[in-house]
């Protein structure tokens, strides 16, 4: 099967051997990913602190 960015399934096969193509507009994906805001609130002045064995700052 395949799906789309919102896992809603576009195209599947039944039990028979093959291949399935769909085309997607990737500048649309794209687009889609920019605004999701995945990152917007991410810290990566903390992942040091975070990765670090005592969580102390700057270790």
């Amino acid at each position: 099967m395949i799906c789309n960015p919102f896992g809603e399934i576009v195209a599947e096969m039944g039990t028979e051997a093959g291949v399935i193509v769909h085309e997607f507009d990737l500048d649309a994906i794209a687009s889609l990913r920019r605004n999701w805001g995945v990152f917007r609130d991410r810290r990566p002045d903390l992942y040091q602190t975070l990765l670090s064995k005592d969580g102390a700052v700057g270790a």
